[in-house]
This record gives structure tokens, C-alpha cells and sequence, in this order.
């Protein structure tokens, strides 16, 4: 017959090594269940046809509670690879998720039709933030596009 016998030192490291990996386990899951997700995110078609239809789709979310809302929901468009802007929209206090459809006329063959996106979130504990969590430094300038960070798509008009 075949003995074997953990001595007490190994019994206490193994029990250690255990514990250790179930808190760290643990204090990962608490760590997503609190994790914060702020979206904008703008879906469109690689290609377009000269002088065609080009759909759009921005969205932007909240789920931080609090009463953190879409603040500012600000999208501007270019059918000339961004020489030119025009506004699409400026909505305001949208509630915790909002959701626009855009659908532009594409530009002429080889240029380039551009959606740009920025929004603040605001109401909520972490004051007026952009989608990466950072705080929104108004100082700066709204008009140069700098402050909140943007989404920009681009389509390849054919």
C-alpha cells in the first residue's frame, strides 16, 4: 500500500493560493457589475453610389443611472470629404439612450461623404462627460470639435 501525507505548510499554501484566486475572482466580478457603459457609436456602408442615398444610423447610451442622460446630441455631415459642414441636428436632454436615422445625398464619384457625432452625458453623478468618461472641458471650444471627442464616418462615394 501507497501512502501519501500533505504536510501542514503545503496544506496552508494550497488553502492560501485558493482563497486568494476566489477573492480576486470576486472583486473582478464586483468590478463589472458597477462598470459604466456609455456608447456613441454611428453605423453606415462602406461605399455609396455617386449621387445617391446614404443611410446613417447614430446612436448614443447611458446605462449609468443616476439620471445620467444623452445632454447634447450634436451630428453634422459633408458631402466633400469635409471641406464643408452642414448641422443634421442639436437635441438636447434625450433621455438615457437616443437614436437617429440620417439619410444624405452622396456626393460625386471619388470624394468622400463624412457623419460626424459628439455628445455630452449629463445629470448624472460624474457631471457632464463624453463617451469615454472623461469630463467635458467646455473651456475649450465646441465649435473646433476637440471637446466632446467625435465620431467621424466616412463612405467612399463610387
Amino acid at each position: 500500500m501507497i501512502s501519501t501525507s500533505i504536510s501542514p505548510v503545503t496544506a496552508r499554501a494550497g488553502w492560501l493560493a485558493r482563497t486568494v484566486a476566489a477573492l480576486f475572482a470576486v472583486t473582478l466580478l464586483a468590478q463589472s457589475a458597477f462598470a459604466v457603459e456609455r456608447v456613441l457609436k454611428i453605423e453606415a456602408p462602406a461605399e455609396a453610389t455617386a449621387n445617391g442615398e446614404v443611410r446613417f444610423t447614430v446612436r448614443a447610451s447611458t446605462d449609468a443611472g443616476a439620471n445620467e442622460r444623452v445632454g447634447f446630441f450634436h451630428v453634422e455631415s459633408s458631402t466633400d470629404g469635409g471641406k464643408t459642414w452642414v448641422g443634421q441636428c442639436f437635441e438636447q436632454n434625450m433621455g438615457a439612450s437616443a437614436a437617429r436615422l440620417f439619410i444624405l445625398k452622396a456626393g460625386a464619384a471619388g470624394t468622400k461623404t463624412l457623419l460626424r457625432a459628439r455628445v455630452a452625458f449629463r445629470g448624472g453623478k460624474a457631471g457632464d462627460i463624453d463617451y469615454t468618461g472623461a469630463a467635458i472641458k467646455w473651456q475649450e471650444s465646441w465649435t473646433n470639435w476637440g471637446e466632446p471627442p467625435a465620431r467621424i464616418a466616412t463612405v467612399e462615394v463610387k
